[in-house]
């Protein structure tokens, strides 16, 4: 095995194996942590049901058992959680850590590693190639109409433009758009691989069973899969299983990409006045409760003044305040949007189209 090689893999212990992915990455956070590659995992937990997943901090491999990786895909973290500021303010100076992390959350990393918050050399990434996120909250509401028992799904998994999931090994399959749809930053995104990922994977459809489709980015993360090798089945990527993959990966961004223009469009009128009336009407249900801020990955100042006086301000200089902060900063993961119960859409769009617009004027 080397750097720029990909594989599929599973464990080789069969009740991993009959996970969702076959139990690869439990395998491969196993291993790193039992030979002390790293002293801590960031990994999700359900705090309620299968749609609300929260961060916790393993220390043991026996600790990653089935983790609720096919939720972590669809729906991602609840509330106002997410994997960049969970490590920001709670894990800054604790040595090595493996993460599970989708495209945005690494994006906010590195972010944070300018402003000397986080310390890329201390993580092992597991990025995945992401093919976007429903929200917990619609999915749930749609699946309680069909009367279908959550305690009795065992796997979520986007592909392409369908939501899918295993009930008691039957599979049912919903094309998004219809009830159901991504969310709106997910709609948007055309950067879907986990750039600096020492591991990229994406979860694969193999036959009746799921696999991991693993590609080895960097050094450390040869070294984690060699540490893995003998507890993994390794094998070589079907030339089909690998163009079924790039075509969903393509036709996904090309459909985030026309949809990022057509909800761009308006911040791009003619004149000054048009632009800013657009504006006006996207914030003029904003309660200023602050949640936007509070689940903002890269928002980590301490003594936040927007938030502490967030109620003497008038809604437009309050989003004003909050662009002249983030300027260039977003990176388009959709917590704001998740956080915000006033806004539709969401503030994410605001913030996403003035990120795009400074790269413009770089």
């Amino acid at each position: 095995m080397k750097v720029g090689e990909l594989v599929i893999a599973s464990s080789k212990d069969e009740k991993l194996s009959e996970t969702y992915g076959g139990g690869a990455i439990q395998t491969i956070l196993k291993k790193i942590l039992e030979n002390n590659f790293v002293e801590k995992v960031v990994l999700f937990q359900e705090k309620k049901d299968r749609y609300s997943l929260v961060p916790v901090v393993i220390e043991h491999p026996d600790q990653i058992n089935s983790i609720p990786l096919s939720q972590f895909s669809a729906y991602y973290l609840s509330g106002l959680n997410s994997v960049p500021k969970y490590i920001q303010q709670n894990l800054k100076n604790a040595g090595k850590i493996g993460v599970v992390a989708k495209p945005c959350d690494v994006r906010a990393m590195v972010k944070l590693s300018k402003r000397k918050q986080i310390n890329l050399d201390n993580l092992i990434i597991l990025g995945e190639e992401c093919q976007g996120k429903v929200s917990p909250k619609k999915a749930q509401k749609i699946l309680e109409e069909e009367k279908v028992d959550a305690s009795k799904i065992t796997s979520e998994m986007i592909e392409g433009n369908k939501y899918n999931i295993t009930v008691e090994g039957q599979n049912k399959s919903y094309i998004l758009g219809k009830k159901l749809d991504l969310e709106e930053s997910c709609k948007r995104c055309g950067d879907r691989e986990p750039t600096i990922s020492d591991i990229s994977f994406q979860v694969i459809k193999d036959g009746d069973k799921t696999k991991t489709l693993i590609y080895i980015n960097s050094e450390k993360g040869l070294k984690a899969i060699k540490l893995s090798s003998a507890e993994l089945n390794l094998e070589e990527a079907k030339r089909e299983i690998l163009d079924r993959v790039d075509r969903n990966m393509i036709l996904s961004t090309l459909r985030a990409e026309r949809y990022k223009l057509k909800q761009f469009k308006n911040f791009d009128k003619n004149s000054e006045i048009e632009r800013y009336n657009h504006f006006k009407k996207l914030i003029e249900n904003c309660r200023k409760c602050g949640n936007c801020i509070r689940a903002c990955p890269i928002c980590v100042c301490i003594d936040c003044t927007v938030i502490k006086q967030r109620k003497e301000i008038e809604p437009t200089l309050y989003f004003l305040l909050r662009m002249g902060h983030m300027g260039k900063e977003c990176i388009n993961c959709g917590n704001c949007d998740s956080a915000c119960n006033f806004l539709d859409p969401g503030p994410s769009l605001i913030f996403h189209r003035l990120s795009e617009l400074s790269k413009n004027t770089n």
